[in-house]
């Protein structure tokens, strides 16, 4: 059996229109042509077991709810001061949460969440025993528009040492909105390899920029993985959310290395499901 040195998960679904990260076109083998001894898997299918996991009006509320009250946990956990526009934003939140106890979106929703963490945390298990030391989690909404760029910076990041735990490579959200700036700092020694001008920047605790591309070190993946199967599967929350309290409680116990959660600035991967006027490639 060859062991690749990197594994490239997709997360997708059949009905996605973002179909084009699928195929050998799309982000994950395009990469693998580019960056050698790369296995690259994609997962389209239904991992629930409706039969077993019914979802009623109380699930979607528990999910409303659970993820309110992650998000809170997650701004005291990155020490954001209640500044007047984050007390608006609460306060909004909480207005929004009482008007979706009136409202409340369907129970396909809550099953669609938990069908995506399902689909994360299969893509993640293959990586792990594939063997790669290195594990790139896509979303299928991600795209770079400069390969060369972000295979050579990927192999200048596998390359570092000491190695971090996991690189955030998605420009979902700028480090303002997501409230992190205080957290950073530029990574002594460490330099984006790609033909584009980028920063890498680590953070004093692990924090995230949505999971739409994250490369993990496959050591501390494997401890991520066992603290997101410590938590509870209900309520069910998105993954993004799932995630952060993984981290948040893998940070707490002390058992993550300091240093070793980076973000590349700016990142080389666009989220287009934030870009919802963007023209997908054919």
């Amino acid at each position: 059996m060859v062991v690749p040195a990197l594994f490239v998960g997709v997360v997708s679904h059949e009905g996605s229109r973002f179909t084009v990260s699928q195929g050998p076109t799309g982000l994950a083998h395009s990469l693998s042509t580019l960056i050698a001894d790369t296995q690259v898997e994609v997962n389209t299918g239904d991992l629930l077991d409706h039969a077993t996991f019914v979802v009623g009006k109380a699930s979607v509320q528990a999910t409303l709810t659970a993820e309110e009250r992650v998000s809170r946990q997650w701004a005291h956990y990155l020490r954001l001061p209640p500044t007047p526009r984050r007390l608006a934003n609460r306060a909004s939140g909480s207005i929004t949460r009482g008007w979706r106890y009136l409202r409340p979106p369907k129970a396909t929703m809550v099953r669609r969440l938990l069908n995506i963490e399902l689909s994360h945390l299969d893509l993640m298990r293959r990586g792990l025993a594939s063997g790669a030391a290195w594990v790139l989690i896509l979303e299928d909404d991600a795209l770079s528009p400069d390969l060369t760029d972000i295979a050579t910076g990927l192999t200048g990041l596998m390359a570092t040492s000491p190695a971090p735990s996991f690189v955030n490579l998605s420009q979902s959200f700028t480090t303002a909105q997501l409230g992190i700036d205080h957290l950073l700092s530029p990574v002594a020694g460490a330099a984006w390899q790609g033909s584009l001008p980028r920063e890498i920047l680590q953070s004093g605790r692990p924090v995230t920029n949505t999971v739409c591309a994250i490369l993990y070190s496959a050591q501390f993946l494997g401890e991520l993985v066992m603290a997101l199967d410590a938590l509870p599967m209900e309520p069910v929350v998105p993954i993004d959310w799932k995630l952060n309290l993984a981290l948040m409680n893998v940070f707490e116990a002390g058992a993550f290395p300091q240093g070793s959660c980076w973000l590349v600035e700016p990142a080389p991967i666009r989220q287009m499901s934030m870009e919802p006027a963007a023209i997908l490639p054919r």
